[in-house]
């Protein structure tokens, strides 16, 4: 009897054994997060185009218009108003529900820094490489441990050739993201007209913009 029963637990444990070894070939394989190709965050035209939505009537330094470029970017017409202090700047920013790690349901998640290229296409409709007008222009993200938009790296944009085009980039952290876009202000206001500018930038997607330089963040 004893011999009976200790046949039938061995061919029990056996089976069991066996059962096991199938059924954890059956478990699903770990998968890591896949990280996008190009570390580089960036808008499309579209999105470049709905930035701001949720300020249509904003007095001051403003957005007159915007208009898509065919397989570029998008034109900005920015009014910058008499010379009055706090108006000659602008933050022109997107606003949305955001997460962790995500931004209004775009997962950002894997990027190291949110690029966009500017181009000075003219100032109150003139273009010449002698003009002395000076932009400062930068992308921002956010908000950041304050809860305002992240700093940024300013690049300066004027009508000579090197001045042109500036590629500018913020390094994107991940914790809570609700803001995204570019910030913009005239440098040497006393180069400028004292009647106001309009001023022409053209803003395109950046798909790598190299190498993010480290910064100290504490969130």
């Amino acid at each position: 009897m004893r011999n009976s029963f200790l046949i039938i637990f061995v061919s029990v444990f056996l089976l069991c054994q066996g059962s096991c070894k199938d059924s954890s070939k059956n478990q699903p394989v770990y998968q890591p997060p896949e990280i996008p190709a190009s570390r580089t965050l960036t808008l499309t035209q579209e999105q470049l185009v709905f930035l701001d939505w949720h300020s249509p009537h904003r007095r001051g330094t403003r957005v007159e218009a915007k208009r898509i470029v065919a397989g570029s970017g998008v034109e900005f017409d920015i009014y910058f108003p008499p010379d009055i202090v706090g108006e000659c700047h602008l933050n022109f920013v997107s606003s949305g529900e955001g997460a962790r790690g995500h931004l209004i349901g775009a997962n950002i998640k894997g990027y190291e820094a949110f690029a966009l290229k500017f181009t000075l296409v003219s100032i109150n409709g003139e273009s010449r490489v002698d003009m002395k007008q000076k932009l400062a222009v930068g992308t921002v993200i956010g908000p950041n441990a304050t809860g305002q938009l992240s700093c940024y790296e300013s690049f300066t944009l004027g009508m000579s050739d090197e001045e042109k085009s500036v590629t500018a980039k913020t390094p994107v952290h991940t914790n809570k993201i609700y803001q995204i876009g570019f910030h913009v202000h005239k440098l040497n206001p006393a180069e400028w007209a004292p009647g106001g500018a309009l001023v022409t930038v053209l803003v395109e997607p950046v798909k790598d913009a190299g190498p993010v330089p480290g910064r100290p963040y504490t969130p």
